[in-house]
């Protein structure tokens, strides 16, 4: 069991807007608008090799929506402007992810674009292609790297403590909580500091932490093994999981065990996630869903714009919003529009049948101050 000291309180500045509708005070990066165009001022620098500009894309792994739609709203953009892309896949192996980068460097391309990977690893590499004048962005690192443009993500913080509230709301902030995280992974990491920082307040949930690997399978087998040590119905009251395709182990395991007073939520949001939300007998209540393919347009957008002489700010963040069985329809409508029902194999009608929806869907996002207007 673990019970952290008192942390002092998260500081998280959010803007939210409920999709129904309301005005704003500045821009917000509407989560289903389409890919925001590269800057039209100035000239985009020359490639280095005189002819079409060349982009590499390195992802640390592509296994689900999160990896794939990053790197296709990553390509849109590039392509829109003329460029050849080429995608790396490091096949989740740290190693091989920076030996890709590297020889991408070593390839003469004129941008690269960096999904997932650990920051301090990553700094030598980063500035190594800044040297040879190759324009740099990162996806997904959740800190600024030396020598890179921007890091382009969700906020991992505030995504992090919107589904610890909802996932402890839904436990009645009470009881067993087991949390299954990738250590060393750096935005998992940061998702369960968040989550012990959160507990913390509440004495009454005791966090049990069960580290593990990428692989859904693993999960499913350590919490069987965990429904198996505690049998009783109410011995368990809650499971988090670092993100949605990892944590649907859990969701399997509990769902064979038969013990649907377990609540489980995660981050992501996927397609597939809303499959699990929506199954029969099915635990999992929540997601955050962020949204991935705008991830990689804003990042190329980046590229293109500091390749014009441009500055981007060093983080750019995305908007995120929890989906629940309640408000589930517009949740995922809002990320994927309606054709996901035909994708998934879901029917809307039947699930406002099943569950009424009466839960609005809120955008978060942080809010930074500008210089602008002075």
């Amino acid at each position: 069991m673990f019970r952290p000291n008192r942390w002092i309180a998260l500081a998280l500045a959010g803007l939210c807007l409920v999709v129904a509708g309301c005005s704003l005070n500045g821009p917000i990066s509407s989560p289903s608008s389409a890919p925001p165009p590269a800057a039209e001022s100035g000239k985009v620098t020359a490639p280095r090799s005189g002819g079409k500009l060349k982009v590499g894309i390195a992802s640390r792994e592509i296994t689900n929506d999160y990896n794939r739609d990053i790197i296709a709203g990553a390509a849109a953009v590039f392509k829109k402007h003329g460029a050849s892309v080429v995608t790396t896949n490091g096949g989740g192996d740290e190693t091989t992810h920076e030996n890709n980068i590297r020889n991408l460097i070593n390839s003469g391309v004129d941008a690269i674009f960096i999904q997932l990977g650990d920051p301090e690893s990553l700094a030598p590499i980063v500035q190594q292609a800044e040297r040879r004048g190759i324009t740099v962005v990162t996806a997904g690192i959740g800190s600024a790297i030396k020598g890179a443009v921007t890091d382009v993500g969700g906020d991992e913080m505030l995504m992090a403590e919107m589904v610890a509230r909802a996932l402890l709301g839904a436990m009645d902030y009470q009881g067993d909580l087991y949390a299954f995280w990738v250590p060393g992974a750096p935005l998992l990491e940061t998702r369960l500091r968040v989550l012990k920082a959160v507990v913390a307040d509440y004495p009454q949930v005791r966090l049990h932490l069960e580290p593990t690997d990428h692989s859904p399978a693993k999960v499913q087998s350590q919490m069987q093994a965990v429904l198996t040590a505690h049998p009783k119905q109410g011995s368990i009251s809650g499971v988090w999981g670092a993100y949605d395709q990892m944590t649907s182990g859990a969701v399997q395991a509990i769902q064979q065990a038969n013990r649907p007073e377990i609540k489980v939520a995660s981050i992501d949001g996927d397609r597939t996630t809303f499959s699990m939300l929506y199954a029969r007998n099915s635990p999992f209540v929540a997601t955050v869903v962020q949204n991935a393919q705008r991830i990689g347009s804003l990042g190329a957008t980046a590229a293109l714009d500091a390749r014009r002489g441009e500055k981007p700010p060093k983080a750019t963040f995305t908007t995120a919003w929890v989906a629940t069985r309640n408000n589930g329809i517009a949740a995922a409508e809002e990320r994927y529009g309606p054709s996901i029902w035909k994708r998934i194999r879901l029917d809307p009608d039947d699930i406002r049948r099943r569950w009424p929806q009466d839960q609005q869907v809120v955008v978060q996002q942080p809010v930074v101050p500008s210089d602008e207007g002075r």
